[in-house]
Order: C-alpha cells, then sequence, then structure tokens
C-alpha cells in the first residue's frame, strides 16, 4: 500500500504544471514577461537547450529577443495553460468562448487566432490552430 501511495505522489508531481506555466495573454509565459533580459529569463528557466536566430530554447518554450530584450515567448507543451486552463490542445471553439474578442484568419493551411490589434508595437497572444485544435501558443511584442 505504501508503495501505491508513493506512486501516486509521484505521479501527481510529474503531471502536475507548475504554477510559472500560467500563459498570461500580452504579457508572458512559464514565469517569463516581454522585455524580460537574457540574464532574467536564464534566471528564471535556467540554461537553455539550444540557441540560434536570436531565439534562446527551452524544454517548454522557446524566447525570442530583439536588442536584448524579451519579444516574443512561445510554447508547443500542453504544461503551459492560461488561468481558464486553454492551452494546446485546446478546440478553437474553447479560445472562441474564453476570448470572445479573438480575430481568427487563414495562415498557410492554419488559421491564426489573435488577441490583440495586430498593430506595429503592441502586444499580441497568437493560437496557432490545426485541425481545429491549438498547436502553438505565442505570447509576442509586434514590431514596432
Amino acid at each position: 500500500m505504501r508503495r501505491f501511495a508513493v506512486a501516486l505522489v509521484l505521479l501527481a508531481l510529474i503531471t502536475a504544471a507548475p504554477a510559472s506555466a500560467i500563459i498570461r495573454p500580452q504579457k508572458g509565459m512559464s514565469g517569463i514577461t516581454l522585455g524580460m533580459t537574457k540574464a532574467q529569463v536564464r534566471a528564471k528557466l535556467g540554461s537553455p537547450v539550444g540557441s540560434g536566430g536570436g531565439r534562446l530554447y527551452f524544454a517548454r518554450v522557446w524566447v525570442g529577443f530583439r536588442l536584448g530584450r524579451a519579444v516574443e515567448i512561445t510554447t508547443t507543451r500542453s504544461t503551459e495553460h492560461t488561468g481558464s486552463g486553454l492551452g494546446v490542445g485546446s478546440s478553437e471553439a474553447a479560445v472562441h468562448n474564453s476570448y470572445p474578442s479573438v480575430a481568427c484568419t487563414a495562415v498557410g493551411g492554419f488559421r491564426r487566432c489573435r488577441l490583440g490589434s495586430g498593430q506595429p508595437g503592441t502586444r499580441a497572444t497568437d493560437f496557432l490552430i490545426g485541425h481545429g485544435r491549438v498547436l502553438q501558443i505565442t505570447v509576442s511584442l509586434l514590431p514596432g
């Protein structure tokens, strides 16, 4: 019985998303906020698993930089989610239900549902959708 209890605790620890896995639309995710420096991002997430093209790649997210500041945070992991539980794997209908103001358009065989005006210099949250499900979520500061 003790082994079973230990196994349940370990399973809960493995499957539970940390509090920092919350996506905050137009602000950030995984404890990273737009505008952070590379040093601040590394202090939060540790060493990246890779880098290139102005990005640092971590297990849960990748972070794009412009002028030394985080301007894009992207995930394809289902462990990242909004406070209401919306995340990778959610349906497009769930995106609309959670964010009635979201605007969706077709983009290269996929759909992109965007929170935000899309104007240069503003913040946006994009939900990339394929086959009716969220595949990727990006919080970004659009180039001005």
